[in-house]
């Protein structure tokens, strides 16, 4: 009886490290909360760029500035990250002008890869790096 709860003790404990193990495996959902440096291309001038992403109750919620404080901090909206993909809008504000601004990345591991895009058509590249 003895030897036979000690099987079933020896079982169960196995079975215990085996599903701890299993679940340490099981992949993380990928998510953009988080801040993100890195920069963005725009005609002759590269700016280096901080996006903040937030995750709350109603959604995502973020910041975008420029390290030389060019550009102040400005909120994020229209948020979405779906199927490895971020995309989100904000005003960016220069002298007594105002655009918006579209920036669509791809999540690929701790980088967002992408393009900004303004309203008269113009683009270019941007790249991110999640900062730890």
């Amino acid at each position: 009886m003895k030897r036979s709860l000690a099987l079933v003790a020896a079982a169960v404990f196995a079975l215990t490290v085996l599903a701890g193990f299993a679940a340490a495996q099981k992949a993380k959902k990928p998510d953009v909360v988080g801040t993100w440096v890195g920069y963005a291309i725009s005609p002759d001038q590269r700016f280096e760029i901080t996006v903040v992403i937030d995750k709350g109750e109603t959604g995502y919620t973020g910041k975008f500035k420029d390290a030389t404080g060019m550009i102040p901090e400005t909120p994020l909206r229209e948020i979405v990250f779906k199927e490895g993909k971020l995309s989100f809008e904000f005003d960016l504000t220069l002298g007594m002008e105002t655009q918006p601004i579209r920036i669509e990345l791809t999540l690929e591991n701790e980088t967002l890869k992408g393009a900004w895009f303004d309203s008269e058509g113009n683009s270019d590249i941007v790249e991110l790096t999640l900062k730890k």
